[in-house]
């Protein structure tokens, strides 16, 4: 296994590994951002976004539905979830000591 899939692998872990502090951290302009990016990068659709915005009203409450779906959707979309953690929020990124995963490497 190259180093690249190994680590696209290991996103997976990382973000169950770190939910329950990114619930506890992540604030609401962050979780728009991301929600903006997925949706974007179609890892999310729109019923998705809509379930997440509206359907739960706190901040832990969306941040924890978001990353719930983020690791059901599996590798791929953790690794870009990750990325833009990064991006977002780097201090928030670093509290979570997430790998920084380039977008197209790592």
């Amino acid at each position: 296994m190259t180093k690249q899939v190994f680590l696209v692998v290991l996103a997976v872990q990382v973000l169950t590994d770190v939910r329950k502090q990114f619930v506890e951290s992540v604030d609401k302009s962050v979780i728009n951002g991301l929600l903006d990016d997925m949706i974007q990068e179609k890892v999310l659709n729109q019923e998705e976004i809509e379930e997440v915005m509206n359907e739960h009203l706190t901040i832990m409450s969306r941040a924890r539905v978001l990353i719930d779906y983020i690791i059901r959707k599996g590798s791929r979309a953790c690794k870009s979830f990750i990325s833009h953690i990064w991006r977002r929020d780097p201090y928030l990124a670093e509290k979570l000591q997430l790998i920084h995963l380039s977008k197209n490497g790592c």
